[in-house]
């Protein structure tokens, strides 16, 4: 089976390779590229036609599920500029993972009183991730925000399982 690569989602939308997108002009570009493809505007297409339709309406509904998601987003502009950068920087620093570790079992553990504060904590933390993120990826730092996507992956994760829990 022969894998093709999906198309890049920021040229699917005509939008610029930036972490920072204008979501309102996301969504509205989202509109109107799934009305241009909508099946009531290509009743009278030949078989041909409709298939090539329904490809590019497919097209149009994967790149919005990147382009939306700040975290996706991310991933997708990642690759296009460093292709395998988050393949080869999956191995993250062994005192951040003992970090991870130890966030995970406070998660665990925590009940009543104790979760508000800790869910701040999380949030701050996702918070700083994205934002160091945007700055590895203005240096061009590639290997440092694919490590940094690697490691919003325990934060992100660990605000999940203590949402969960409420």
């Amino acid at each position: 089976m022969i894998h093709v690569p999906a198309p890049d989602p920021f040229t699917v939308f005509g939008m610029p390779r930036s972490l920072d997108l204008d979501e309102r002009q996301l969504e509205t570009r989202y509109l109107r590229l799934s009305r241009e493809c909508h099946p009531d505007q290509h009743r009278n297409t030949d078989a041909g036609d409709c298939i090539a339709v329904l490809q590019r309406s497919a097209e149009i509904n994967d790149a919005w599920k990147v382009l939306r998601d700040p975290w996706q987003r991310a991933r997708a502009l990642l690759e296009l500029l460093s292709p395998g950068a988050l393949d080869r920087n999956k191995k993250l620093d062994p005192m951040f993972l003992g970090e991870a570790l130890e966030l995970a079992e406070a998660v665990a553990g925590a009940h009543g009183d104790r979760i508000a504060p800790l869910r701040t904590r999380l949030e701050a933390a996702v918070a700083a991730d994205y934002d160091a993120l945007r700055q590895d990826l203005r240096r061009g730092d590639h290997d440092a925000a694919a490590r940094r996507i690697h490691m919003s992956h325990y934060h992100k994760k660990a605000l999940l399982d203590l949402d969960a829990k409420s």
